[in-house]
């Protein structure tokens, strides 16, 4: 009979890094959202005389969500219904399986939340604008692209409607990431929200006179030859200070040199409200409506919804591209129209 290998103690021991990696799984906002959740249920149960761990009942938890739903948040706003659901996905799974507190009660009563009061006091789902191209190029010619920092936005933008790009997905795009011919640009995407492992996946933008993408990513490529940073394993889009060079990054331990999801967000925003476009159709413009948007274009010009999936990278059977991220603008019509300034008719000369 063969003999079994004799194990050391050094069999059983996980170095540090691969502990923390363990520690650690999951994207970063996904742990500091679920950990911020958890650790303010288990105040409020301190505070209510209640006990949130190691177990909890679930009494704790109804009552918990009944207070959200009662008090709303510190600014007077309500939680929306959407927010509440994910808050009792994140608590439920704090718990062992067999000791999870039984859920589908609060799923209740947040229905019944989301039809009683929050739809009639006017909450609604916290959507994106639709950037179409309309839109778009108006944004796109209020920007001074004889500044570094507007030749950098004005290539964001472009390249963000290209590729369809989430802005999580923007802000993580490498220097290697895009390859600029002199027909439209390449560019990379290692992963995406919907595509989680697997290859990457390389998108071609074809340069076009409205998007001007070779010229705009040419520039600002050129910007980062003479910052340095141009290195094709740096960020693509970096933080710049008011004179235009490199911010120091040097207390960013968590993105480093990349730029966050709400610093791309901010800069679409600013860059919108200069160009007088806020809002479209009702809705903010965010740096989602750079998805959004593309695809209401595509959808328009009869793209079939196969093609718009593998432009957007959703899932070969999401129906989102036709539903949740088809946003037509529709404010250019208002009946009040046909009704003269200040309410002044021109009588008929042929009445009586």
């Amino acid at each position: 009979m063969d003999e079994q290998p004799a194990f050391t103690e050094r069999d059983f021991t996980v170095p540090p890094s691969a502990k923390r990696r363990a520690e650690e799984r999951g994207a970063r906002n996904t742990r500091v959202n679920r950990d911020t959740t958890r650790d303010r249920f288990e105040e409020w149960c301190v505070k209510e005389g209640r006990i949130a761990r190691p177990t909890t009942t679930t009494a704790n938890v109804v009552a918990y969500f009944d207070h959200l739903m009662e008090s709303g948040k510190k600014d007077g706003s309500q939680y929306s219904p959407d927010s509440l659901l994910a808050y009792l996905s994140r608590i439920v799974t704090w718990y062992p399986a067999g000791e999870r507190p039984d859920g589908s009660l609060v799923r209740q009563m947040i229905e019944d939340y989301r039809l009683e009061e929050y739809i009639p006091a006017g909450g609604e789902r916290d959507r994106a604008a639709g950037l179409t191209l309309f839109y778009l190029v108006q944004v796109l010619d209020k920007i001074d692209e004889s500044t570094r920092i507007g030749r950098r936005d004005a290539a964001l933008l472009a390249v963000a409607y290209g590729k369809l790009s989430r802005g999580i997905e923007v802000a993580d795009l490498l220097v290697k990431n895009l390859r600029v011919t002199d027909d439209g640009v390449w560019a990379y995407t290692a992963k995406s929200k919907t595509r989680r492992s697997g290859e990457g996946k390389w998108r071609f933008i074809r340069d076009r006179a409205d998007l001007q993408i070779v010229r705009r990513v040419r520039a600002w490529l050129g910007d980062l030859r003479e910052l340095g940073a141009d290195n094709p394993v740096l960020p693509l889009f970096r933080a710049l200070s008011t004179t235009g060079n490199l911010k120091g990054r040097g207390n960013a331990t968590v993105r480093g040199l990349h730029l966050s999801g709400r610093a791309i967000n901010d800069i679409v925003k600013k860059r919108a409200a200069v160009a007088g476009v806020t809002y479209i159709n009702g809705l903010k413009v965010t740096s989602h409506s750079l998805r959004a948007g593309p695809n209401t274009d595509m959808k328009r010009a009869k793209v079939p919804l196969a093609d718009r999936r593998e432009a957007g990278d959703w899932g070969e059977k999401s129906l989102l591209p036709d539903s949740r991220y088809n946003r037509p603008d529709d404010t250019e019509t208002d009946p009040l129209d046909a009704v003269p300034l200040f309410g002044q008719f021109k009588e008929d000369p042929t009445s009586p």
